[in-house]
């Protein structure tokens, strides 16, 4: 982590992650999906490249929350915002709610990625930024070649929201 940084209770960190051979300066500002933060995390979603939606397989609520951030998502990004959605704490499988099934059915009903992922045992973590950043990557180079239009580069500002109770955390890639 090279810097920490906080506003009305939305933590950002700042991580460098190499792709392909470039440096790239992720800037992950992580909202913990609480419903107070709802009215100003849509200020962050006009400048998100990329947005994790996090549940936790452990708690069904946080599964059924993920369509209203969808909702809320498709109201206030940017139409072609890459978005990922990460099923959390799957070193839990005894107190699982949330079928691996029924994560992968909500994924490809949107036409989103989708992983297990768990923190505590580091599962998945680093493909999930990866695959997004990676996503992102495609994106922009495609919409340079498009347009040869300088404005197209900038910070790479990943928006991770998640279930209040889970932290951002095996499990497999579709």
């Amino acid at each position: 982590m090279l810097g920490r940084g906080g506003l009305h209770g939305i933590d950002f960190k700042i991580r460098t992650i190499e792709l392909d051979g470039k440096k790239i300066k992720l800037q992950i500002w992580d909202t913990a999906g609480q419903e107070r933060f709802r009215t100003i995390t849509t200020a962050y979603y006009r400048g998100a490249m990329g947005i994790m939606l996090v549940y936790d397989i452990t708690n069904e609520k946080s599964f059924d929350n993920i369509k209203n951030w969808i909702r809320n998502i498709e109201e206030h990004a940017s139409s072609d915002v890459e978005r990922m959605i990460l099923g959390n704490k799957c070193d839990m499988n005894d107190k699982r709610q949330v079928s691996k099934e029924r994560g992968e059915k909500l994924a490809i009903d949107y036409g989103i990625k989708f992983l297990e992922t768990s923190a505590k045992s580091s599962t998945n973590v680093e493909e999930a930024f990866f695959t997004l950043a990676r996503d992102i990557m495609t994106k922009l180079n495609r919409k340079m070649n498009d347009s040869n239009s300088s404005g197209a580069g900038g910070p790479v500002k990943i928006t991770e929201s998640r279930s209040k109770k889970t932290s951002f955390f095996r499990c497999s890639l579709l």
